[in-house]
C-alpha cells in the first residue's frame, strides 16, 4: 500500500494537526481500513472417513495412517456423525453410501479442505464448495443381499412369491437360506461376480415376515421384508361353476352372480356365459370396468365365449383368443308372414321375429344368411350376405318391421332358397322353415319334390308353429330335405329353438379327444409341469396383441392373456369342467391366472422413487375414499397424479414405513427399499470426478499438506488503535 493511497491521503492533514499518541491511532484506524491481510494460519482440514458396509475396516485403517495436522473427523454412511478419532468404529450410521451429507457437515463445520476415503461406491453425485482429495480403499469380496422383493399387496390366502436379489463381486459358493413362519428352504448354489436372483414362494395366512439369509466363504448377510396381505379377492363368476370352485380353493371370496352385480367393483370377473344375457347397459359396465383397471376372464363352458355368441358383440375386439377362421356356414330362413301368423297374444309372427333375431346373432363374420318371407307372393328380406355387425343390425331393422297377413304360398320362397343355396360352396348350407304348414294340397306335392331334389347340398329343416300347425306335412317336408322336423306347439319355445339351430350351424367347431398341451414360460403357468392332455377343444388362436402360455401341441391357442385400456383380459379354450378334472395343477393354473388378471393398476400397489429432490412414494389402485399416508404420527392426504395414481413426497434418505388407508381400514404399509450398498459402478472413477469437479485430485498416498492461508489484520490494527488512544486520553487525564 503505497503512501499515495486514498486512505493516506485523507489521514496526512489530521495526523499532523495530532500530537503525541493520536497520530499513531489514526494511522493504525487508516492501514485496517485499507483491510491488509497476512498469512497466520494453516488450512482447516476434515477427514471424511466411509463407514459403510462395503467399504469395511479399510478406510478407518487408511484415515488413521494418513497423519493430517490439526484435522477434524467426519464418519459417514446413510447419515454422518463427528468422530472423536479416525479408528472408531460406527455402525448405527445405515448400510448404503451417501456422502453429501458428510461433506455438507464438514463445510458447515469450517473446513476449508476435505480429505475423503471411500470406496467410491455410490450412485449419487455430490458436489463441495470446497476443495475434496479423495483417497481411495478397495473394497473387500463380497457376497450378500441387495434387495428381497415382495409383492406390495399381496392377497390373504394366495401363493405368493419372494425374490432375493444377491450380488457377488467374485465367484463363491454360497448356502442361501428363505424362512417363512413354518415354511423353510434352503439352497446351495455357485456365484458368479454380479447380481443373481431366487424365488421363494408359499401360501399367505397371514401378517408374515420373510426372512432371507446368505452365507459365504466372505460372511453372512440377513434381509427381510414384511407382508401385510390385503383381504382375500373377491370374485364375480358368471355361469361357471366349475371356475367358482377352482377359485375357492385359491383362497377367493367368490359370489355366483348375475351381469347387474358388475356393478360391485369386484376384483375379478369370470364369464362362462352366452352374451345374449348381458343387456346393453351390462356390456357398457363392462367395458367401465376395463377401463378402469378391471381383471375379465372368459371360458369355453358349454354356453361361453364362441357358443355364447360373444363374437357378435362390439366388446370382441377386447378378448385376447378368436376362433381360427374356417369357410362358413350358409343359412337362408323360410319364414311364414300369411295372416295365419298373426293369431295369438303376443303374435306367432312376432315370436317368430324374436327367433329370427337370435338366428342371426348366431352367425359370424364367415357366415352367410338370408330371410326370404312368403304370404300370397314370396319376397327377400335380406338377400344373403355376410353376417358382419353392419349386415346384422340391417337384418334386425328389417324383421321388426314385417306385419302378418294375405295367403300362404310357400313354393316360390322355398325354391328361392333352394336355388341360392346350391350355388354356395359352404360346407354347411341349411333351409330352416318357419311356418304353420297351412298350404294347398297341390303345393305341397311340389314342395316335397323340391326337398328331395336338393339333398345332395342342401338340409331342409321344418319348425310347426302353433298348436293349428300341419306338423304332419312338415315333418314330411323336413325328412324329404334330409334334415329335422320340430314340432312347436308352444311358439314360446321358438326363439330357443331357432338359437340353438343358429349355434349348430354357426358354432365352432369343438374338438373332442386327446389333446397334450405345451405350457410356455410365464407366471400364469408356474407349477404347471407335464400336465395331462385336455379332452376338449376349441380351434382357436390369439390375438396379434395377446400372448398364448399355454399352446396345443398341433400350435393351437388354449389360453391367450393381455391388456386392455387399464384392465387385463384372459380366454380359456377349454371347459375345465370337462377337461383336466382330478388334475391338481388345474386349481393352481387358476390361482395364477386369478392373480395375473387382478394384479391390474386398481389393485392397491406402491413403489418407492429416489430423486435428487428426495425420495417419493408412488401409490397405485383404485381406492374410495381418497388414500391417506400416516407415518411418526402424521396424517396427509396423497396427491393424485393420474387417473389409479397418487404420490407422497418425502426428504432425501426416508427411511421409515409409511401406511395407507381408505375409508378409516389400513390397505397396506410401504415399507422403504433397502439401499443399494454394492452398485455395479466404478469407485475410483467417481472419486476422480468429484475431486474435479470441486478442485481437488484424487491422492494416491497422503494428502498435500495443508497450506498457510491470508488471514485478515484489520480487526488487530483497530483494537490497537483504540488501547493506544485510550491510554493518550488517560495521560491527558493525569496530567491534568
Amino acid at each position: 500500500m503505497g503512501l499515495a493511497h486514498p486512505w493516506f491521503l485523507l489521514a496526512l492533514p489530521l495526523a499532523r494537526r495530532a500530537r503525541g499518541l493520536d497520530r499513531l491511532v489514526i494511522v493504525l484506524l487508516v492501514l485496517g481500513a485499507a483491510g491488509p491481510q497476512l498469512p497466520l494460519r494453516l488450512e482447516k482440514t476434515a477427514v471424511v472417513v466411509d463407514l459403510s458396509p462395503s467399504a469395511g475396516y479399510a478406510a478407518s485403517r487408511e484415515a488413521a495412517g494418513l497423519q493430517v495436522p490439526g484435522a477434524f473427523y467426519i464418519g459417514f454412511a446413510e447419515r454422518s456423525a463427528r468422530l472423536r478419532s479416525p479408528a472408531e468404529r460406527r455402525t448405527d450410521l445405515g448400510r448404503t453410501t451417501r456422502p453429501q451429507r458428510a461433506l455438507e457437515a464438514a463445510v458447515a463445520a469450517g473446513a476449508d479442505r476435505i480429505v475423503l476415503v471411500s470406496d467410491g461406491l455410490w450412485l449419487d453425485r455430490p458436489v463441495s464448495p470446497v476443495p475434496v482429495y479423495p483417497v481411495y480403499v478397495e473394497p473387500p469380496p463380497h457376497v450378500g443381499i441387495s434387495q428381497v422383493l415382495a409383492p406390495a399387496a399381496p392377497r390373504e390366502g394366495e401363493v405368493v412369491e419372494v425374490r432375493a436379489l444377491l450380488e457377488s463381486t467374485t465367484r463363491a459358493r454360497a448356502t442361501v437360506t428363505f424362512a417363512a413362519g413354518e415354511t423353510r428352504q434352503t439352497r446351495e448354489l455357485e456365484l458368479a461376480p454380479g447380481r443373481s436372483s431366487l424365488a421363494f414362494r408359499f401360501r399367505l395366512t397371514g401378517p408374515t415376515t420373510v426372512s432371507v439369509g446368505v452365507k459365504s466363504e466372505y460372511g453372512e448377510d440377513r434381509a427381510e421384508a414384511r407382508l401385510r396381505p390385503l383381504e382375500g379377492g373377491l370374485a364375480l363368476v358368471v355361469d361357471d361353476e366349475a371356475a367358482a370352485r377352482y377359485l375357492e380353493a385359491a383362497g377367493w371370496k367368490v359370489r355366483r352372480g348375475r351381469p347387474a352385480d358388475l356393478a360391485g367393483e369386484p376384483d375379478l370377473l369370470v364369464i362362462g356365459g352366452p352374451a345374449s344375457s348381458w343387456t346393453p347397459e351390462d356390456l357398457a359396465r363392462l367395458e367401465g370396468y376395463l377401463r378402469l383397471g378391471g381383471g375379465v376372464l372368459w371360458t369355453a363352458a358349454s354356453r361361453g365365449l364362441f357358443f355364447g355368441g360373444w363374437q357378435q358383440t362390439a366388446i370382441f375386439e377386447k378378448i385376447p383368443l378368436q376362433p381360427e377362421p374356417g369357410r362358413g356356414a350358409a343359412v337362408v330362413l323360410v319364414l311364414d308372414v300369411s295372416g295365419s301368423m298373426a293369431g295369438e297374444n303376443p303374435s306367432k309372427l312376432r315370436r317368430a321375429v324374436d327367433g329370427a333375431r337370435a338366428l342371426v346373432e348366431a352367425a359370424g363374420p364367415e357366415d352367410t344368411l338370408g330371410i326370404v318371407v312368403f304370404a300370397s307372393d314370396s319376397r327377400w328380406l335380406l338377400a344373403p350376405r355376410p353376417m358382419t355387425y353392419e349386415n346384422k343390425r340391417l337384418a334386425e331393422e328389417r324383421l321388426l318391421s314385417l306385419t302378418a297377413g294375405g295367403g300362404s304360398q310357400m313354393e316360390a320362397a322355398y325354391a328361392a332358397a333352394l336355388e341360392t343355396l346350391r350355388n354356395t360352396d359352404a360346407p354347411e348350407r341349411w333351409a330352416i322353415v318357419v311356418s304353420d304348414g297351412q298350404v294347398a294340397e297341390d303345393e305341397r306335392r311340389r314342395l316335397l319334390e323340391l326337398a328331395a331334389a336338393s339333398t345332395c347340398c342342401v338340409r331342409t329343416i321344418a319348425l310347426a308353429l302353433g298348436a293349428n300347425a300341419d306338423a304332419g306335412f312338415l315333418e314330411r317336408l323336413a325328412a324329404a330335405g334330409g334334415g329335422e322336423f320340430y314340432d312347436l306347439a308352444d311358439p314360446r319355445a321358438l326363439q330357443q329353438t331357432l338359437a340353438r339351430l343358429g349355434r349348430e350351424a354357426f358354432a365352432d367347431r369343438e374338438l373332442s379327444g386327446s389333446f397334450p398341451v405345451v405350457p410356455q414360460s410365464h407366471p400364469v403357468t408356474r407349477g404347471l409341469e407335464n400336465p395331462p392332455p385336455l379332452a376338449v377343444l376349441m380351434p382357436a388362436r390369439a390375438r396379434p396383441w395377446a400372448s398364448a402360455p399355454l399352446m396345443s401341441e398341433d400350435g393351437r391357442a388354449v389360453l391367450a392373456l393381455g391388456a386392455v385400456e387399464s384392465g387385463r383380459v384372459a380366454a380359456l379354450a377349454t371347459d375345465l369342467s370337462r377337461s383336466w378334472r382330478g388334475y391338481e395343477g388345474a386349481s393352481r393354473l387358476m390361482a395364477n391366472l386369478a392373480r395375473w388378471l387382478s394384479n391390474t393398476p386398481a389393485r392397491p400397489g406402491y413403489r418407492w422413487e429416489d430423486g435428487a429432490g428426495g425420495r417419493t412414494l408412488h401409490v397405485y389402485g383404485r381406492f374410495d375414499p381418497l388414500p391417506l399416508a400416516h407415518w411418526e404420527g402424521k396424517t396427509v392426504a396423497l396427491e393424485p397424479t393420474s387417473p389409479l395414481s397418487y404420490r407422497l413426497r418425502l426428504p432425501a434418505g426416508f427411511d421409515r414405513p409409511v401406511r395407507v388407508s381408505s375409508g378409516g381400514r389400513t390397505v397396506f404399509v410401504a415399507e422403504p427399499p433397502r439401499g443399494d450398498e454394492w452398485p455395479d459402478v466404478d469407485g475410483r472413477q467417481r472419486l476422480a470426478e468429484l475431486a474435479s469437479s470441486s478442485g481437488g485430485r484424487l491422492t494416491a498416498g497422503p494428502p498435500p499438506a495443508p497450506r498457510r492461508l491470508p488471514e485478515d489484520v484489520a480487526p488487530w490494527l483497530w483494537a490497537l488503535a483504540l488501547a493506544l488512544f485510550l491510554l493518550e486520553r488517560w495521560r491527558e487525564y493525569a496530567v491534568g
